[in-house]
């Protein structure tokens, strides 16, 4: 089976993805046609230059890439550069269910890259080609959207109708500040016996507080010392696991503290060791969400706080975190519960201690409300909407990165949102665009999906769809000329007609005033 899906494409088909032919936009085209699904993001747009009935220019667009830094959600928990990302791995697909990489595509790119910036956690934002499909609701969809004040841009709805708006994929360059993005969380759940609530609320202590020490023969929780009532729960806690605890108060930081080597190795292999490389295993982030939230609110009692910006607001909940794994699986586990949080990182400068300066690690901060007044991202069961905050464009040379997944849906999670890919497309476009440029409209109306995939040397059953989207786009732009020529030529006889009568009516005129001389 992975042989066949290495061996998916036919060197032709790989020739022109990597160097498609006549890829572009041309100004004022004659003729422009359009195919695909917009719900599962197949989707291609050809322009046509025409000359005496003949295609004399002829350009394509279709999807994108990512470039080589752009993350992708591989596991629970992580994001891996797309350049790093290689066959076979493991990734998430647009479901929020784990597949696997069957094949992978690099070119070369020089032109403007989409930034997105979502408006809840912009740590989320991503940069992909302009081309390239991101599952979305537009706001511009929604029939009841209306304008919500002068000075406010964003249109209103209602709330109910979003919810059931079923997300099309979109280029791009087509989104606008305001419009939801699809945040689609693990949906993997697996429950275990062997996860308590004592071992949940136990991890999230040692997330918080705990280190291993004596050189891995015991597990510490450092408190400060005025933190009676938390140090007391996780005395009563460990007591539990062990008979034995010890404990011990230097200046204003009391140590409480376990010699066990089973229960050292036990906390590090469900959440890791060292505060920058703590990181929940996969049975822990398999868990049910009401199991997972008895560990998070334990890790709010050490690492967290709660505020309020304003009296009346919301109370806002902190978590933070020297671990950029954990941030993430944080806020993953947090959005499988419906609740979208934000992360930021922030680097502190270099501590001094005991004179002598020390580099700090980056702090994430992850924070959410439970109860929010106004709602910017809602939640209708099984995603996440998230509106956009904005969008910059940035000029780009270099290569650009793609790859495909085993089965449907051939779409993955660039920092938790959906996206669509498929080189197919890429390729079929470039070839029919080969196979019409110079024919006249009707030889290029008898090019068929057939001649497309012959001249490609074949396509895999599952991929054959595309070209016949890039016949349907041929298609359909010949067709879309020749009703506006149609048009036009009636319009022209309309208005020849039009002058004819008005030169007969002057002249029916003229002899009239002669007869009366």
């Amino acid at each position: 089976m992975v042989d066949v899906y290495r061996n998916i494409y036919s060197k032709k088909v790989m020739q022109h993805f990597l160097h498609p032919k006549n890829m572009g936009e041309m100004e004022n085209p004659d003729a422009e046609g359009r195919a695909g699904n917009p719900i599962c993001g197949d989707m291609m747009t050809l322009q046509l230059k025409i000359k005496n009935d003949r295609i004399v220019d002829i350009k394509f667009r279709t999807f994108g890439c990512l470039p080589p830094r752009e993350t992708v959600c591989s596991e629970t928990g992580d994001w891996t550069s797309i350049s790093n990302i290689n066959i076979g791995d493991t990734v998430l697909n647009s479901k929020g269910v784990k597949t696997t990489v069957s094949k992978l595509f690099v070119r070369n790119y020089d032109g403007t890259m989409i930034r997105i910036i979502p408006f809840v956690s912009t740590f989320n934002s991503f940069t992909l080609t302009p081309e390239h499909p991101i599952l979305c609701v537009k706001r511009s969809w929604l029939k009841s959207a209306r304008r919500s004040s002068r000075k406010c841009k964003w249109l209103r709805f209602a709330h109910h109708e979003l919810l059931s708006k079923k997300p099309r994929y979109v280029k791009a360059e087509s989104l606008e500040p305001s419009d939801y993005l699809i945040f689609v969380p693990p949906k993997t759940t697996k429950d275990s016996q062997e996860f308590t609530s004592d071992l949940l609320r136990l991890v999230g202590y040692y997330l918080a507080e705990g280190y291993v020490a004596a050189k891995g023969n015991a597990v510490a929780f450092s408190f400060n010392r005025r933190e009676i009532s938390k140090i007391a729960d996780l005395e009563s806690l460990l007591l539990k696991f062990s008979k034995k605890i010890g404990k011990r108060t230097r200046e204003n930081v009391t140590e409480i503290y376990i010699c066990s080597r089973k229960l050292v190795k036990l906390l590090t292999s469900l959440a890791g060791k060292l505060a920058t490389n703590k990181r929940l295993c996969d049975a822990i982030m398999q868990l049910p969400f009401s199991k997972q939230w008895e560990m998070i609110q334990t890790y709010m009692l050490g690492d967290g706080n709660v505020y309020k910006r304003r009296p009346k607001d919301s109370p806002t909940y902190r978590i933070s975190t020297a671990s950029h794994d954990l941030a993430i699986q944080l806020q993953e586990i947090l959005a499988r519960g419906g609740i979208f949080s934000s992360i930021k990182k922030s680097t502190r400068k270099r501590d001094i201690i005991q004179g002598r300066k020390v580099n700090s690690h980056p702090i994430y901060e992850i924070s959410f409300k439970l109860d929010k007044k106004h709602k910017f991202v809602r939640y209708n069961g099984r995603y996440l909407l998230v509106p956009i905050k904005r969008i910059k464009r940035i000029p780009y040379s270099g290569k650009v990165f793609n790859f495909h997944v085993r089965g449907k849906p051939n779409a993955y999670l660039v920092k938790g949102f959906a996206v669509h890919n498929c080189a197919a497309a890429i390729a079929t476009s470039s070839m029919i665009t080969e196979l019409a440029k110079g024919k006249t409209l009707s030889e290029a109306m008898k090019i068929t999906r057939a001649d497309v995939s012959k001249e490609l040397g074949g396509l895999p059953p599952i991929k054959e769809h595309c070209s016949n989207l890039a016949a349907d786009a041929l298609h359909n732009a010949i067709e879309n000329y020749l009703k506006s020529k149609s048009k036009a030529n009636k319009k022209q006889k309309q208005i020849k007609t039009q002058k004819t009568k008005k030169k007969k009516a002057k002249e029916k005129q003229k002899r009239k005033s002669e007869h009366k001389r």
